[in-house]
């Protein structure tokens, strides 16, 4: 029997839809499951955490990247498997598994039942995050884009957040210690990568690998703000190397100060503290993808 946490509200609602088709091909293939929906912020934690141990075959997140790092928080280290199919606005970790964007395809490598571990990211030890951590432009858009979400909802939010972020955000001045060297920065923004892309599909680190033990560590530096709208699309290509001001090394540990406290984007989810150590926590999640 499968185990299903299911976010009704994930991608403004459309995940609905998506559970919808789950459930029809579940029972086509005379496959036993249970499905428990989430009512609440962080319900998906405690909804694992009765999970874990009972023999399923596999726990499965329906929604988007901020209900997977909910059960991922607390599958990690244990013996359960992952299941990954998307229903959310941004979905980035399925790219970095493998994993299809249509639903029905996904839960089918799901019940081909081929599973691999892959490596998670911890902030201070004691927040994790899959794809993406980072500080900079991507933190001033997901705070705009929470301001305006009362009037507007799914992806024209987040691009309203954008646009706010490009009229007001202010570069930040940082320290970065790393593979023995501290260098201080002036960055537009910079991502501490283990999966591929964040943001609803900006590829930041194309070249990353969830199971390589290290961090692809994304520095993109102070630009004019009419330069921002430019940069943008090339992520959202995939083009790293055409932005002149990036720069990027890999480690599998990085401390980053400030004169200040910063908040950092842990997958979509906002948390502050600095200094703030990132470390890898190698093979620590099981989860179904493609041989």
């Amino acid at each position: 029997m499968y185990y299903i946490i299911f976010n009704p509200t994930a991608g403004a609602g459309r995940s609905v839809k998506t559970m919808q088709k789950i459930e029809q091909h579940l029972k086509q293939n005379h496959t036993e499951y249970t499905v428990h929906e989430t009512e609440y912020e962080k319900h998906a934690v405690s909804i694992a955490a009765g999970a874990i141990g009972k023999g399923y075959k596999g726990i499965i997140s329906v929604g988007g990247d901020g209900t997977l790092l909910e059960i991922a928080q607390v599958l990690y280290g244990t013996d359960e498997i992952l299941g990954v199919i998307p229903a959310g606005t941004g979905n980035d970790f399925r790219q970095a598994i493998g994993v299809p964007k249509d639903p029905v395809a996904a839960l089918d490598i799901i019940l081909a039942g081929h599973s691999e571990c892959v490596d998670i990211g911890f902030i201070n030890n004691k927040k994790c995050f899959l794809n993406v951590a980072g500080t900079g432009f991507d933190v001033d858009v997901i705070k705009n884009t929470n301001k305006v979400r009362r009037l507007f909802t799914g992806g024209f939010a987040y691009y309203l957040g954008i646009v706010m972020s490009v009229l007001g955000y202010k570069s930040i001045s940082i320290d970065i210690t790393a593979n023995g060297n501290t260098i201080r920065k002036t960055v537009l923004l910079i991502a501490i990568a283990n999966g591929r892309c964040y943001g609803g599909g900006l590829h930041i680190s194309p070249d990353a690998s969830v199971q390589d033990g290290l961090f692809n560590v994304v520095i993109i530096n102070r630009v004019a703000k009419w330069r921002i709208l430019v940069e943008l699309p090339k992520l959202k290509r995939g083009e790293l190397e055409k932005i002149k001001s990036a720069e990027q090394f890999q480690c599998s540990e990085i401390v980053i100060n400030c004169g200040k406290e910063l908040s950092f984007n842990l997958d979509g989810e906002l948390y502050a503290q600095t200094p703030a150590a990132f470390s890898l926590r190698n093979s620590a999640l099981n989860v179904f993808c493609p041989e």
